[in-house]
């Protein structure tokens, strides 16, 4: 038996793999466009297949054809691209995760944990959110991921399915090339530690949750083991650094270690327009805490930042490239 992992290759997904394979479990990647060098150290131990959510054939096959007893669904268009172009974001994101909730119906999958994001609240959002604060999205993005977060209840209470999801904080990580409004908080460390300057598009004084990939994987792990009776919420909030950090505070502890960073600041309209309708100063996970024992190895941004550089250091040939942020 196996574990699949949609978006296999992403940074979150390619530490799991590796947290998985480590553990001596058969993993398979499913992956519409596989970064290899992003697994290259556990490359010859997954299995990688390339396909598209989208496509219900290519994820029922992958599904039948390597008996699959569990599914971590992390695979999605993310929140530019969403709002760029929101067509293909139905079709990949919504449609795509009813493709991976059939197919673990049709099959005979045991469990399937979703990841969910912060950004399915939105309008009228109040500082401290908790799980029981009503969801109202204003991207495509967080849209999409509510609908999937009632459709995985749905086939859970009709079909049985032990479906189980997380709510990420915005995930911050090295090496990212996708662009995000809450990217800023992985480049303000990654750019001056490659020795670029950083223009930072927030104001010094913005601030969201954020959580950093190696906990985003842990959380998901930990989430798929816990005894089933002790589910309750289903639909959990996973907070990281706590409390949330602004860019200037970041900014400080990044001079702290790299002394010569260059950054600026230079606002962009549309993303502090995100902010302005998404303002949380506390991103709560009492609910993950109380009921399967969640609490964050990265619990402040000093270690983030800290973790981020040696990343980058150590492993040049993974997360050493310069990112890119495509202007709209």
């Amino acid at each position: 038996m196996a574990i699949l992992i949609t978006g296999g290759t992403g940074l979150i997904g390619a530490e799991l793999a590796r947290t998985l394979v480590n553990r001596g479990e058969d993993v398979v990647l499913f992956d519409i466009s596989p970064n290899y060098a992003r697994i290259s150290d556990i490359q010859d131990k997954v299995k990688v297949v390339q396909g598209n959510l989208a496509y219900c054939a290519e994820v029922f096959n992958v599904v039948k054809d390597n008996n699959i007893e569990g599914i971590h669904h992390m695979g999605s268009m993310l929140s530019v691209p969403s709002n760029a172009n929101p067509w293909a974001s139905f079709q990949v994101n919504v449609v795509g995760t009813m493709h991976v909730l059939e197919a673990a119906r049709l099959f005979g999958v045991s469990k399937v944990i979703f990841t969910s994001s912060l950004t399915t609240y939105g309008l009228a959002c109040p500082p401290v959110v908790t799980d029981e604060t009503i969801q109202r999205p204003t991207t495509m993005y967080g849209c999409g991921k509510l609908y999937c977060e009632v459709l995985g209840m749905f086939y859970r209470n009709r079909f049985g399915l032990d479906f189980r999801a997380v709510r990420y904080a915005s995930v911050v990580g090295p090496g990212v090339r996708t662009p995000g409004v809450a990217q800023w908080n992985a480049w303000m460390i990654e750019y001056p530690a490659l020795g670029k300057p950083f223009e930072c598009y927030v104001t010094p004084d913005t601030k969201n949750p954020v959580i950093y990939f190696k906990d985003a994987a842990r959380s998901v792990d930990m989430l798929y083991q816990a005894a089933k009776e002790r589910i309750k919420t289903i639909n959990y909030n996973v907070a990281g650094v706590t409390p949330s950090r602004t860019a200037k505070e970041l900014e400080q502890v990044v001079k702290k270690y790299v002394p010569e960073a260059q950054i600026s600041y230079k606002p962009d309209p549309k993303v502090m327009d995100f902010y302005r309708s998404l303002r949380v100063d506390v991103f709560d996970d009492s609910r993950a805490r109380e009921e399967w024992d969640w609490h964050p190895l990265y619990p402040d941004i000093e270690g983030v930042t800290v973790d981020i550089i040696e990343k980058l250091r150590v492993h040049p040939n993974v997360f050493g490239q310069k990112p890119q942020r495509n202007e709209d």
